[in-house]
C-alpha cells in the first residue's frame, strides 16, 4: 500500500464505514416495502380497532373529500342506485302524510267538529291543520313497566294484545341506569329525573314516585291528559304499598296491589280520553264569547251596510220623483250603482229649465250624477206655454194661458200683430185648440193683404221688378240643412229669420211691381237609407220649412198656396230644405 492510499484509510475510514452502514439499511427498507404490500391486509387487521380508526378517520375524510370535488360524476354514477330508491322513498312518504293530512283537513273543513276545531285554532294561534293533526292522531299504549326504583327490579308489566314480550329486566336496568345517569350528570342534587324519552317509534314516559317508577312505551302522539292518568295510578299504587319504606315486596304482596285493572292499556287510554272529554266540557262555556262577539260585528255590519244602501236608495227614490215631476222631461231610465255612479236616461225638451239644480240638490254625496238626454216636444201645460210664448212675442197687453192643452189668448194688441199671430197660435206643438180674446186697439188699425197701389208710375215699377229679381235670387241661394231627420244644425235660425224678413219684403215689392209670388218649397235627402224613408223625410222637411216660415210671420196665404217639391229627381243629394220663387204676371 502507498503512502497516499495509506493517508486516505487513516483520514476517510469512519466515512467510509458509515456509507457502507448508511447503503445496505437502505437495501433492507427497499425489501421490506416491497414485502409491505403483501403484508399490509393482515397488519390492518391484527391492528387495534381504535387507534386504527382515529389515525385513519382524518386522511381517508381529506381523500374522500377530495375524490368528490375531483370525480364528483364518477361518484354520482356510482351512488345513484342507492341514493334514487332512497330519494324516492322519502318523497313517497311525504306524499302520503300530506294526502292523509289534507284528507283530515277536508273530512272536518265544515263539519260542527271543524267549526268547533276552527275556532280553537283561532282562539290558540296555531294553524288549523296543527289543531286537526293533534285531535285526530291516534296513540296506542304498548308497553308499561312498573319498576322498584332501589332495586331496579320489575314489579309488574302490562303489553298490548298480539305485541311480543320485551325484555324486562334488560329494559328495567337500562332505565335505572339512564335514571341515575340524569341524576348524577345533570341533577347536581338528585332531584332531577329522566321524564321523556324518544326510542325509535316509541315515545318512552317514565314517572318516578318515592318506591317505585312507572314506564309506559307509547306510539302515536298521546294527549296531556294520559300523564295526568298515569300519575294518578301511580300514586294509588304507592297508597297500598307497606308502611315500611324498607319491606320487601313479594309476590304475594305485589297481587293484592291490583297492578293489572290499574296498569292495562286499553284501560289507561280510556281513562285518558274521558278526562280529555271532560276537559274540553268544561272549557267549552268561556269560547261562547269569541263567537258573541263575531256575531255582534256581523250584525253590525250588515246593519250597517243596509242603512247605508237604504239611505241612497231613499236618495234615488227622492231625485226619480223629482225628475218625473219636472215639466218637459221624461224619464226613461236611472242606472245607479250605491254611492260610486248615477246615470240619467230621458227626454228633455228646448224649452224646459235645465236638472242641473235637481240633481245639484239630490245629496249623492261623492257622486257626481251624468245625464244623457235627447230632444223632443214635450206637451206639458208649462212647457207649451213657454213655447207660446216665445213663437208668439206677445205684447204686455196680451196674456197667455194654457190648460189642457188649450191656449188661451187674451187682452189688446196690434191689428198687424193680431193678422200675423192669429193663424200662428194654431200650430204651436202641443196646441190642441186656441181660445182668441184678443182685441185690436184704436190707435193700430188692422193691416190689410198688401195691394197694388192705385198709382205707381212706370219707373217705380221698373225698379221695383228689377229689386224683386234681385231678391228671389238671393233667397233661392239660401238652403237649410239637417243634422238627422227634421233637426236643424245650429246655424238654421239665423237663415231662417233672414228668409222670412226676405219673403216679406219681397211681397211688398210684387206689390208695387204689379206681379204676383208662388213658392215651391223643395225638401232634399241624401241618398243613403231606403226609398220610403227618404221621401217621408224629404216631405218632413219641406213641411218643416213652410210652418217655421209661417211661425216667423210670411203671410199665410203665400205659404198655403206653397207646392211642396218632394219628388227624388228634383231635389240634390244633401239633407236640405230650399225656396224656389216664381214671379207670376197678374192679368187685369
Amino acid at each position: 500500500m502507498s503512502d497516499f492510499e495509506r493517508l486516505r484509510h487513516l483520514l476517510l475510514a469512519d466515512e467510509r464505514d458509515k456509507l457502507a452502514t448508511a447503503e445496505q439499511r437502505i437495501i433492507e427498507l427497499e425489501r421490506v416495502n416491497r414485502e409491505l404490500a403483501a403484508q399490509l391486509p393482515g397488519l390492518v387487521r391484527a391492528a387495534p380497532a381504535e387507534p386504527m380508526s382515529r389515525a385513519l378517520a382524518s386522511p381517508v375524510a381529506a381523500a374522500l373529500g377530495n375524490a368528490v370535488q375531483r370525480n364528483r360524476a364518477s361518484i354520482v354514477d356510482a351512488l345513484f342506485p342507492v341514493i334514487g330508491p332512497i330519494i324516492r322513498k322519502g318523497i313517497a312518504e311525504a306524499l302520503r302524510g300530506m294526502m292523509r293530512d289534507l284528507n283530515q283537513v277536508l273530512e272536518h273543513g265544515f263539519s260542527p267538529r271543524g267549526m268547533r276545531w276552527r275556532i280553537e285554532a283561532w282562539r290558540s294561534g296555531v294553524p288549523f291543520a296543527q289543531i286537526v293533526l293533534k285531535h285526530s292522531l291516534r296513540y296506542q299504549i304498548d308497553h308499561v313497566f312498573l319498576i322498584e326504583r332501589d332495586s331496579g327490579l320489575v314489579l309488574h308489566r302490562e303489553s298490548a294484545p298480539g305485541l311480543p314480550d320485551l325484555d324486562a329486566d334488560a329494559i328495567a336496568g337500562m332505565l335505572t341506569a339512564i335514571a341515575q345517569f340524569v341524576r348524577d350528570s345533570v341533577g347536581g342534587e338528585g332531584t332531577e329525573s329522566l321524564e321523556a324519552v324518544r326510542i325509535g317509534e316509541h315515545l318512552l314516559w317514565v314517572l318516578d314516585g318515592p318506591r317505585a317508577s312507572l314506564a309506559c312505551f307509547i306510539r302515536g302522539v298521546p294527549p296531556a291528559s294520559l300523564r295526568v292518568v298515569l300519575s294518578d295510578r301511580l300514586e294509588q299504587i304507592h297508597a297500598q304499598f307497606p308502611d315500611a319504606a324498607g319491606d320487601t315486596l313479594d309476590d304475594e304482596s305485589i297481587a293484592r296491589l291490583g297492578l293489572s285493572a290499574n296498569l292495562e292499556p286499553a284501560a289507561l287510554v280510556a281513562a285518558s280520553s274521558a278526562l280529555g272529554d271532560a276537559d274540553a266540557g268544561s272549557r267549552k262555556r268561556p269560547s261562547l264569547w269569541p263567537l258573541l262577539l263575531i256575531g255582534l260585528a256581523i250584525v253590525l255590519a250588515l246593519g250597517w251596510y243596509f242603512l247605508h244602501i237604504a239611505r241612497w236608495n231613499e236618495r234615488v227614490e227622492a231625485l226619480q220623483a223629482g225628475l218625473r215631476a219636472h215639466p218637459g222631461f221624461l224619464l226613461t231610465a236611472i242606472d245607479a250603482r250605491p254611492w260610486r255612479q248615477l246615470r240619467v236616461h230621458g227626454l228633455l225638451d228646448a224649452d224646459a229649465e235645465p236638472l242641473q239644480p235637481l240633481l245639484d240638490r239630490a245629496d249623492l254625496g261623492e257622486v257626481q250624477p251624468s245625464v244623457e238626454v235627447a230632444g223632443y216636444l214635450s206637451s206639458d201645460d208649462a212647457i207649451v206655454l213657454k213655447r207660446a210664448r216665445r213663437l208668439l212675442d206677445a205684447p204686455a197687453s196680451v196674456s197667455l194661458g194654457v190648460a189642457d192643452g188649450v191656449l188661451v189668448v187674451s187682452g189688446e194688441a196690434a191689428g198687424e200683430w193680431i193678422d200675423r199671430r192669429r193663424t200662428q197660435a194654431a200650430w204651436i206643438a202641443g196646441v190642441r185648440a186656441v181660445d182668441w180674446q184678443v182685441l185690436a186697439t184704436a190707435d193700430s188699425p188692422k193691416i190689410m193683404p198688401v195691394a197694388r197701389p192705385a198709382s205707381v208710375s212706370v219707373d217705380a215699377q221698373a225698379a221695383a221688378r228689377d229689386a224683386l229679381h234681385a231678391l228671389v235670387a238671393e233667397i233661392e241661394q239660401a238652403s237649410l240643412y239637417f243634422s238627422h231627420d227634421t233637426v236643424p244644425l245650429a246655424a238654421s235660425g239665423d237663415l231662417l229669420r233672414q228668409l222670412a224678413s226676405s219673403l216679406r219684403e219681397a211681397q211688398s215689392l210684387a206689390a208695387v211691381a204689379g206681379v204676383r209670388l208662388h213658392l215651391a218649397i223643395h225638401g232634399c235627402s241624401d241618398a243613403t237609407g231606403a226609398a220610403e224613408l227618404n221621401a217621408r223625410l224629404r216631405e218632413q222637411r219641406a213641411g218643416w220649412l213652410r210652418d217655421n216660415l209661417r211661425n216667423a210671420g210670411v203671410a199665410t196665404e203665400l205659404l198655403d198656396e206653397a207646392t211642396l217639391v218632394t219628388a227624388a229627381d228634383a231635389t240634390a243629394a244633401i239633407r236640405a230644405a230650399m225656396l224656389r220663387v216664381q214671379v207670376v204676371e197678374v192679368t187685369r
